[in-house]
């Protein structure tokens, strides 16, 4: 499948939407699609399974898929199963445009200015209204000014994420039960591979349970 042809990652549901396993993504010298999951894979419980693919490039694909037993051996811990697609029931844009809407409390410090900015207490309470790979959308009582860089942890990742966000506009809100509110759209910095991929990660599965 074309659509497919960059994908390394995929994530196994039941047709309830119960998460199964996570399985690699690879293909044989025919081209077919192969799944390497774990020997306890429970390939004889269900006739049909819900497949979410992440592609690079061509981004989240929901499928409905059938399962089946491949020769193939990836290693002792791992089994390999042919997917056939039987349908392609959505697909989201690339990762990199993906923008959740999202509610996420955060604790932000000041990077830079590095002593903060007169006024502002160091740590600031905000939340996010979405996110995305490439940056964020945050609210909070205080006016920060553009180029303000600030780090925060997002919680409820795969693994601890510390992120930093460069603001690059702000603008102001509504009040809400009297308290000032202003909302700042950044870009994330000094973002490494590996923490990237974790974001996307997270983002990915948030956008799956939204769906769901």
């Amino acid at each position: 499948m074309e659509i497919l042809k960059n994908c390394r990652k995929a994530e196994i549901y039941t047709a309830a939407n119960e998460l199964l396993a996570t399985a690699e993504v690879f293909r044989d010298l025919s081209g077919n699609i192969l799944l390497s999951v774990p020997t306890d894979f429970p390939l004889d419980e269900h006739d049909l399974f819900l497949i979410t693919f992440f592609d690079p490039v061509s981004g989240l694909i929901f499928s409905r898929c059938t399962l089946t037993k491949s020769d193939e051996k990836t290693s002792e811990e791992r089994d390999s199963l042919l997917c056939n697609i039987l349908e392609v029931m959505e697909s989201k844009q690339r990762r990199q445009d993906l923008k959740l809407s999202l509610e996420i409390p955060l604790e932000m410090f000041f990077i830079h200015p590095a002593s903060g900015i007169p006024g502002i207490p160091d740590m600031i309470a905000a939340y996010t209204r979405n996110i995305s790979a490439g940056g964020v959308y945050f609210i909070c009582k205080y006016a920060l000014p553009v180029d303000a860089e600030l780090q925060f942890q997002l919680r409820g990742a795969s693994k601890p994420l510390t992120l930093t966000a460069k603001v690059l506009r702000q603008e102001t809100l509504p009040p809400s039960n009297d308290v000032p509110q202003y909302g700042h759209g950044c870009r994330f910095i000094d973002l490494r591979p590996q923490s990237e991929a974790v974001l996307r990660n997270y983002i990915f599965r948030q956008e799956r349970q939204k769906r769901f």
